[in-house]
């Protein structure tokens, strides 16, 4: 199954879905951002999950892994879904 989801970690608070989409669109075509908001503080809980059309676009965002965005040290991976897990 081809895996066309990245997870992203330790991003800034001030993260936005825009900012992931500008930043990420140029990968390739973005179909899904999924940004978890803490409740109490209503800020984004650091991490986030982006789907792309297609697969080579999220090989290609994992160039990002390591690199500063929004001033932070991000760690890019590909995501691995819940029923994959071993």
């Amino acid at each position: 199954m081809p895996n066309n989801k990245i997870y992203l970690k330790n991003l800034d608070k001030e993260v936005t879905e825009e900012s992931l989409n500008a930043h990420f669109s140029a990968c390739g075509e973005i179909t899904e951002i999924i940004l978890p908001i803490e409740k109490k503080s209503q800020l984004p809980k650091g991490y986030a999950f982006i789907t792309f059309s297609e697969p080579d676009a999220a090989k290609n965002a994992l160039a990002h892994d390591g690199k500063l965005f929004l001033e932070k040290e991000i760690t890019v991976q590909l995501a691995i879904e819940k029923n994959q897990k071993k």
